[in-house]
């Protein structure tokens, strides 16, 4: 019996025979495959993440708005020590003045607790401004910061210094200022604003660009300093 010429045994395989659909399916292009796609998106995610992470130049009119924009979070913060700040001072003088009563002392020493506190590091406001408050490394910025430095110590350091005095002075029997150190840190308090204005101006001309200044009072000299 003689062989068909169509028996498999003898025919050599051609894969060019075969349907398209079956070569596709058995060996897929290889950077069409699912983990070059996804080593193609991972590289690109972190390319990309590097890129804007790092440092460019920014212009001055950017510097500007963000030395503003820290300002205006400096502002917000130190504004209840300020007013703890006049409000001592407004007790103290009405005493002197005659016009505190009696009647009002216990609420006034209370009051100047409370005050001292507002402009201490336990207060909300204080601790904001110190942990979370970032000025961005520029030249400017390096002023600024100087100038938060000067901001943070009038708060704890020459506010409740002065506060303390005041404090004090109400808490003694009879009533008794210790003037000299009164003077002290009422002096701390002018110097540390004079320091703190000359950093913000410093910034603003190397800007050429006025920025928003930084709310701390000149405040009276109290009698008898």
């Amino acid at each position: 019996m003689t062989s068909s010429p169509y028996d498999s045994s003898d025919a050599s395989f051609d894969p060019g025979s075969m349907p398209s659909s079956s070569l596709s399916i058995g060996k897929a292009i290889w950077y069409r495959r699912p983990w070059f796609l996804a080593t193609v998106g991972i590289i690109l995610v972190v390319g990309i993440s590097v890129i804007t992470d790092l440092p460019h130049p920014i212009s001055k009119a950017e510097d500007a708005s963000q030395q503003n924009g820290v300002i205006k979070q400096i502002n917000g913060d130190s504004g209840p020590c300020i007013y703890a700040v006049k409000e001592s001072f407004s007790f103290y003088r009405q005493e002197l003045n005659h016009t505190l009563a009696a009647a009002n002392l216990k609420t006034v020493k209370n009051y100047l607790l409370e005050d001292q506190t507002i402009c201490s590091f336990a207060s909300g406001p204080v601790a904001d401004m110190t942990n979370n408050i970032q000025v961005s490394d520029t030249t400017p910025g390096k002023k600024v910061d100087s100038a938060l430095a000067s901001t943070v110590k009038w708060i704890t350091y020459d506010g409740v210094s002065t506060i303390l005095d005041i404090r004090n002075y109400f808490g003694a029997t009879p009533l008794h200022m210790n003037t000299s150190d009164l003077i002290k840190n009422e002096n701390l308090l002018a110097s540390d604003r004079a320091a703190e204005i000359a950093d913000v101006q410093s910034a603003s001309a190397m800007l050429r660009i006025p920025l928003t200044p930084i709310n701390l009072p000149a405040l009276p000299r109290l009698p008898g300093t």
